[in-house]
């Protein structure tokens, strides 16, 4: 790992595992699917944040750090991860919420406000708003007056190339994973919010001359801006740990056809992906982020796009507390026998 001196939190993140999913794969009708499993990285429920966290975590740490302030919105998965990490490390998690002020204390919102998180509310729906991020900054300097060190993170800007760096380390556990299985990927999907978690995973690809095709699915950006962002992340990671080569903008690959009807609200693409590959492989994904990255790769199998014969690697970045939040979009889903069971008297 490239862990920059002393400017890296070991945050205890397992080895997740590479896990072939046959019952999916043979559903689909032929291409051999995977899962690398980062639901399973461990503190606070999981997720593919954590990773990222361990570098960003560090730097603040690094600089003597007793605060962190952060913003996304209310439902989170980074906010929940942020919110745990900072306590396991004895860091004071702020929040800047994209939210409504009466947001339903559920999801990750439940998980953050347990932590004892501080949490303001701003009116915003805009991830890239200069309005939060003033509120922030002006924020830290209250702090710094008081006598605090606080850490400024915003993954969509500042933060996102040493960000990127937790999934450089991340797709590098992957590649040896996959190399002792034999696996050579033809694609890999992953899901798209921020960027970084696509960018570390072309970095490490094109570090190691993997020729494997990456398709970032949109949760809420326009594709044209999601990859303006990855490009400049992978260009920036590279220098932070001084790699040589360089992601061309033509692989970057960047769809929007997945978001449906906005951020945070399920499509019946995604809720249709997330049942089945529970009934499949008894693998949980969320409608709002792994089930459109997942409803992604179920078309690309459909029209062809993917090939019978492919290694198609699915990177499982978490988020199960949203399925709790969007349990009335699957109630209306699900068959009547399927909620109240069969009686038998």
């Amino acid at each position: 790992m490239d862990h920059l001196g002393q400017r890296w939190a070991d945050l205890g993140i397992p080895t997740t595992p590479l896990e072939a999913a046959p019952h999916l794969s043979d559903a689909l009708g032929g291409p051999r699917v995977f899962f690398k499993r980062d639901d399973l990285t461990g503190v606070g429920l999981g997720g593919n944040k954590l990773r990222k966290l361990e570098y960003l975590l560090g730097d603040a740490l690094s600089r003597g750090a007793d605060t962190v302030i952060t913003t996304a919105a209310a439902q989170s998965n980074f906010l929940r991860i942020t919110a745990a990490a900072c306590r396991r490390l004895g860091l004071t998690p702020v929040f800047f919420v994209r939210a409504k002020a009466n947001e339903e204390l559920t999801g990750n919102a439940l998980c953050y406000r347990l932590t004892g998180a501080e949490v303001h509310v701003v009116s915003t729906a805009d991830p890239y708003s200069e309005s939060t991020i003033h509120a922030m900054k002006e924020y830290a300097g209250d702090l710094e007056r008081r006598g605090r060190t606080p850490y400024l993170i915003h993954l969509g800007t500042f933060s996102g190339p040493l960000a990127t760096l937790g999934y450089v380390d991340g797709t590098r556990e992957l590649i040896a994973q996959a190399r002792s299985a034999q696996v050579v990927f033809d694609h890999a999907f992953v899901a798209v919010g921020s960027g970084g978690t696509m960018a570390g995973m072309l970095l490490a690809f094109a570090d190691a001359q993997m020729p494997c095709t990456v398709t970032g699915v949109s949760v809420c950006e326009p594709a044209r801006r999601l990859t303006d962002m990855i490009c400049d992340f992978t260009e920036r990671a590279a220098e932070l740990i001084d790699i040589k080569v360089r992601v061309p903008r033509h692989s970057v690959h960047v769809i929007d056809s997945f978001i449906g009807a906005g951020h945070g609200i399920p499509s019946s693409e995604s809720l249709e992906a997330v049942k089945l590959v529970a009934r499949t492989e008894g693998i949980f994904l969320d409608p709002i982020y792994t089930g459109k990255a997942m409803a992604a790769l179920i078309a690309g199998v459909r029209n062809g796009e993917i090939r019978r014969g492919a290694n198609v690697l699915f990177m499982h970045t978490g988020g199960a507390p949203n399925l709790f939040r969007h349990a009335e979009a699957f109630r209306n889903m699900l068959d009547r026998s399927e909620i109240d069971g069969n009686y038998r008297g």
